[in-house]
């Protein structure tokens, strides 16, 4: 029997055929697929001012860096994320306060963002939990009512809508991944959403050492030096082959979209009857993207070994970040989280799945929830 994957990373003959004239190019490192690139997400995000980067870590502490965020700040974020974000906030030098979870609904809990604030607090990362919107109207009044950058980790959350806009879109900055399972798939690399054509600019110095690539060459191609570096960057740029790949999945996202909103509700109309089962609910203002599909068991650990044993690829998704000492963080008493991990189970509902496979997947959840009891 054929295993099920929990994402789907293969590329097709049209990413083959789109690859083909670059790598024969020899514009592997940089070329105009770089800046075509921010151009179509800037235009598929309906605006701003969008900078393309090597990876989403560093672009998530680069829009740390450019909120004017660094030793001694504090970022509230969630405890349930990937190291891949939260490491951006020690990279800058602040420190994470971890915030609660909602488990009903998989977002940040705005009552406790009030109950962690401090003197120290400049800024929010809100996670867009694997691809499910949080309510980013009321953490936008949060955050201009705090004084705080708000900082959107929409690393697998493009294409998803909150009210009808695009998330990504109502932070101070946003970041997406177009790491090889994500919506886009570049193989590697991300993108800053930066709120104004400045700050675009200075990130794009950043990305690569702080250097003005406008003046840093001679007319004959040397460095010139007479070009200075008045802030030091990091090396973060996104190659060209990266770029080309991206920029082609880019325009089939909203297909794709279309399937994994699809495949979700069908799964969770399936599910809807078993015991001991929940689906994840959303706001009405909410769109998801289902970078998978979350479900909550009560044995969790029970099903999610039955779908392995039958070759249905599941997972935890995340371990909660507050366990690792050196984030350097306090303790905080977080009841959602806790409960959200012991029970959180991300199925398939990708747009690589056919009816055979969600029904073998819907049935075998059954199952394995009927044992489990």
């Amino acid at each position: 029997m054929t295993s099920i994957p929990l994402f789907d990373c293969r590329l097709d003959a049209s990413d083959l055929a789109a690859l083909e004239p670059v790598l024969a190019s020899g514009q592997l490192a940089a070329g105009p697929n770089v800046a075509g690139l921010e151009q179509d997400l800037a235009a598929y995000l309906g605006g701003g001012h969008v900078v393309a980067l090597g990876d989403m870590t560093h672009a998530l502490t680069l829009a740390l860096q450019l909120a004017g965020i660094g030793p001694g700040d504090e970022v509230l974020t969630l405890a349930y994320n990937c190291l891949s974000s939260n490491t951006a906030i020690t990279h800058a030098g602040a420190v994470p306060v971890w915030v609660d979870i909602d488990p009903e609904q998989a977002v940040m809990s705005l009552a406790d963002c009030e109950a962690a604030l401090t003197p120290k607090t400049r800024a929010l990362i809100v996670y867009h939990v694997a691809g499910y919107p949080a309510p980013l109207d009321a953490l936008r009044a949060f955050c201009d009512a705090h004084h705080l950058a708000l900082i959107e980790d929409a690393n697998n959350a493009l294409g998803a809508r909150w009210n009808g806009r695009p998330v990504g879109r109502m932070g101070d900055f946003a970041v997406f991944s177009f790491y090889a399972n994500r919506q886009v798939n570049g193989i590697e690399g991300a993108a800053l959403v930066c709120p104004d054509e400045a700050t675009a600019r200075e990130a794009q110095r950043l990305r690569r050492f702080g250097i003005d690539m406008s003046t840093f060459r001679d007319r004959f191609g040397e460095i010139n030096p007479a070009s200075d570096v008045p802030r030091i960057g990091m090396s973060s740029p996104l190659n060209h082959v990266n770029a080309t790949l991206a920029r082609h999945r880019l325009q089939s996202l909203d297909e794709r979209l279309t399937c994994n909103r699809s495949h979700a509700a069908w799964l969770d109309q399936a599910l809807a009857d078993v015991d001991g089962i929940r689906c994840i609910g959303w706001s009405d203002s909410a769109d998801p993207a289902f970078w998978v599909g979350l479900i909550r068991c009560a044995r969790r650990d029970q099903v999610l070994t039955a779908l392995k044993q039958q070759g249905i690829h599941c997972s935890r998704l995340h371990h909660p970040n507050d366990g690792y000492t050196g984030f350097g963080s306090l303790p905080r008493d977080l009841p959602g989280t806790r409960s959200f991990i012991s029970e959180v189970l991300a199925l398939p509902c990708g747009w690589w799945l056919c009816a055979r496979d969600l029904n073998r997947i819907a049935d075998a959840v059954r199952d394995a929830a009927r044992l489990a009891d």
